[in-house]
């Protein structure tokens, strides 16, 4: 799997974060919200590797009348084009994406937890594998109206994580599926704490 990456540089550097776009998109998307994050993050956005629509996807998706449905083998496969890639960015990562971006997270999360700090789930579903003994905190986010993943999903969610206690933070938006301004002055206030700044 090859990715593209654009970093959005900090000095001095107080943590280093990783976000992965969504299905039909591409690095520069999350570089815009890269842009409004807190200045003394570094923040890598990478490109997925299969052509979708005016950009890019990490793995075909359908819509059916029994919901979404998803190349599980591609899935595996890019979460672990991005496991190999992650140690080259640094340590202590926050990982995080919007939509398929998020659900990358996920799986980083469920297979290689040591590599992700730290997650970011925006817009995004779970995959139904138990988490593993997870030490970071996540800050998870989805729109109420959201009409490409149903806030049902992201409810669904939110319950596979709920073993974090406190180390989730969870937050609902009057949107639909997309990124909000509120919801970034919550992101900046999480990783804010995270970073102990």
């Amino acid at each position: 799997m090859k990715n593209y990456a654009r970093v959005r540089e900090a000095d001095p550097i107080a943590a280093r974060m990783v976000l992965m776009h969504g299905l039909g998109s591409n690095e520069a998307d999350m570089l815009g919200l890269a842009s409004e994050l807190l200045p003394s993050i570094e923040v890598t956005c990478l490109r997925a590797s299969i052509p979708y629509g005016p950009g890019y996807g990490w793995f075909h998706v359908e819509w059916t009348k029994d919901g979404i449905q998803f190349d599980e083998d591609q899935y595996w496969d890019a979460v672990e084009g991005v496991a190999r890639m992650l140690p080259s960015v640094g340590e202590s990562l926050i990982v995080g994406g919007f939509s398929q971006g998020a659900m990358l997270t996920h799986g980083l999360m469920m297979k290689h937890p040591q590599l992700v700090a730290n997650a970011v789930l925006l817009s995004g579903r779970g995959y139904s594998i138990p988490l593993p003994d997870y030490s970071g905190s996540v800050f998870q986010a989805h729109g109420l109206y959201d009409e490409v993943i149903p806030f049902a999903d992201a409810e669904a969610l939110r319950s596979s994580l709920a073993p974090l206690g406190k180390r989730l933070e969870f937050h609902a938006y009057p949107m639909a599926h997309s990124v909000c301004a509120p919801e970034v002055e919550d992101l900046n206030a999480w990783l804010a704490k995270i970073i102990q700044l």
